[in-house]
């Protein structure tokens, strides 16, 4: 009964460099977005006409107000329901931009505006407000981590199945049509996106679309010249090999640079356990003492 309530998620594999900073706190595509969102409470409150400024009204964006296609999602009203998407959306979008980066991250949450907001301005319909990005994202994290445990031990794939399915009946009990085609090219647009940025791998059947973009977190090859004695090509001999992941020894390792690509190889090991444990209860002490000194050195070298 312990665990039966318990939520646990793997930890990112890896840390979004922030744009920039204020005082400690990191600013990354996912806290802009909930700087606006949260501003925008304020803006509604204070005139609500100089929000609607921000909505997506087709008819203005066809007279060429075009950055309304952009900046619907953090118009949003002062309620307690947008308050917590707001939440869900800093607590997933953290996530998802751990995997993919601030850059990749950004095409993601523009293209999820951008192109449900041209379906809508077809369908002559105004929308505003971050919860289609919020699902979205959130659809995004449970494709990736299908099986992490929410509360009641329900894998993430059942709680993604039911809150889907509760939008489309919904849509459908209020015969909204034009509704259900916006969720459904949102969740399509969320789905390819993933897919072409390499997440969720297993969903194999989602086309993979090439989209172009940079931030990612490829390592870059470097050949090296000597002086006189023509060019070294790249190749296995060129770097060491990395070492055997981590196992909990106890026995004292040498240091390593401070740009060791090996850091990522035995990051990546423990945090593919903790995913097949289901939580930080798969890693031994040794371990977790060692994970948290991985995080700390790659966190310091960005």
């Amino acid at each position: 009964m312990a665990g039966r309530f318990s939520f646990s998620v793997p930890e990112r594999r890896g840390t979004s460099d922030p744009w920039f900073r204020i005082g400690t706190l990191d600013i990354t595509t996912t806290m802009l977005v909930v700087i606006a969102s949260v501003a925008s409470l304020f803006v509604w409150a204070a005139k609500r006409e100089v929000q609607e400024w921000l909505w997506l009204k087709p008819t203005e964006v066809k007279s060429g107000e075009i950055w309304r296609l952009v900046t619907w999602p953090i118009a949003n009203e002062p309620t307690i329901w947008t308050v917590i998407t707001i939440a869900i959306f800093w607590y997933f979008g953290r996530q998802v931009e751990g995997l993919l980066g601030r850059n990749r991250f950004g095409v993601m949450l523009l293209l999820l505006a951008v192109i449900p907001g041209a379906v809508a301005v077809a369908l002559n319909v105004q929308l505003f407000g971050l919860t289609p990005i919020e699902l979205a994202v959130f659809l995004v994290f449970i494709a990736e981590y299908p099986f992490v445990r929410f509360f009641f031990n329900i894998p993430g794939w059942a709680i993604g199945a039911v809150v889907v399915g509760i939008q489309l009946l919904q849509y459908l009990g209020l015969r909204d049509g034009d509704g259900l085609i916006l969720l459904l090219v949102t969740i399509a647009v969320a789905a390819l996106t993933a897919r072409a940025m390499g997440l969720a791998q297993s969903l194999p059947w989602i086309p993979k679309i090439p989209i172009p973009s940079g931030g990612g977190r490829k390592r870059r090859k470097r050949a090296r010249r000597s002086s006189g004695q023509g060019d070294v090509i790249n190749g296995p001999w060129s770097t060491p090999a990395p070492r055997e992941p981590y196992r909990g020894s106890s026995l004292p390792q040498p240091p390593r640079p401070v740009d060791d690509p090996r850091d990522q190889v035995e990051l990546d090991h423990l945090l593919d356990k903790i995913s097949a444990a289901g939580g930080l209860d798969g890693l031994s002490a040794d371990e977790k003492r060692r994970l948290k000194q991985l995080s700390e050195r790659l966190r310091d070298r960005r």
